[in-house]
């Protein structure tokens, strides 16, 4: 072990797709919409806010988390960007920063579900300027986990 920077643990944390509480995972979003399905399981029983993750997933979402790749020169994105598709707001990035093992900006964005599909170009305003972005899949770096069991 080493000690390391707050920085780097946010890049590495961005470069698995890995949500950041009361960001990416606060009161106004659901497990759903937090891209969290993985982690629960309604057949399990009873808890806190079952029945509504149940209605929601029977109704359908209108609006996701997805991991954005963006092209940035020397400036990255933070938090609270928006998010732009023909020059129309269509979301926000709620996570952003350089992933230094991919060499871009990555940022975790929340989005109307049909825009989250991997490949839809977007564009996102840093210091001014509109940088080009798409959709990724999440967790870009190691998707299996492999690096860690090897």
């Amino acid at each position: 072990m080493r000690p390391v920077g707050l920085y780097a643990l946010e890049s590495l944390r961005l470069e698995k797709s890995f949500r950041a509480m009361y960001r990416d995972l606060n009161p106004e979003l659901t497990a759903w919409e937090s891209g969290l399905e993985r982690f629960v399981c309604l057949k399990k029983g009873e808890f806190i806010g079952r029945d509504a993750l149940a209605r929601q997933k029977e109704k359908g979402i209108a609006k996701r988390l997805a991991t954005l790749a963006i092209e940035t020169q020397g400036a990255s994105s933070l938090m609270h960007e928006g998010v732009y598709q023909h020059g129309r707001l269509v979301g926000r990035i709620t996570s952003g920063g350089f992933a230094h093992t991919l060499g871009h900006d990555v940022a975790l964005a929340l989005l109307p579900l049909h825009l989250g599909e991997v490949g839809t170009p977007l564009e996102v305003p840093i210091l001014g300027e509109m940088r080009k972005a798409r959709v990724i899949a999440d967790s870009p770096y190691d998707r299996q986990a492999l690096r860690s069991r090897g």
